[in-house]
């Protein structure tokens, strides 16, 4: 199984579960790192969970910098990466026990690549939907990962 070597979800506890191309399932456990104060998932980190699935179905594989940076010494150009330009989420229940997931589909390809993510509770219950639209560029053009 291919899945990223680094994102944001794994700071906060978060993992990989299955990744294929326009596919991926994500996972958070409950942790007071995630929690807002009344003893849930704090919004944002259920939208990080969501976009990180999202970002890793549309990619459908691994990056790392090493890779990004050969490909640029090569001349070549990185498959195309997923940036995420804009999301919708709906926020429909919450979770006091965890852990929680993201399902991640996408439902069309293109420059502007379309995903639709189901965040549920432990139990299975339908907690977030989201959709998300996400630029695909070649990650050796742009990124944080250039500026030296």
């Amino acid at each position: 199984m291919k899945k990223y070597e680094w994102n944001a979800l794994t700071a906060i506890g978060g993992r990989c579960l299955k990744v294929e191309k326009g596919y991926a399932l994500f996972e958070l456990p409950l942790s007071e790192a995630v929690m807002q104060p009344t003893g849930v998932y704090h919004a944002g980190m259920i939208v990080t969970l969501a976009d990180e699935a999202a970002s890793a179905a549309a990619y459908g594989g691994s990056i790392s910098i090493e890779e990004i940076e050969k490909r640029k010494l090569e001349g070549k150009a990185s498959e195309k990466f997923p940036y995420s330009v804009q999301l919708s989420v709906n926020l429909l229940t919450n979770d006091p026990v965890g852990p929680i997931t993201a399902e991640s589909k996408v439902v069309r390809w293109g420059r502007m690549t379309v995903v639709d993510t189901e965040v549920r509770t432990c139990t299975g219950e339908l907690m977030t939907l989201m959709r998300s639209n996400h630029m695909m560029v070649d990650a050796t053009k742009v990124g944080p990962h250039l500026k030296k």
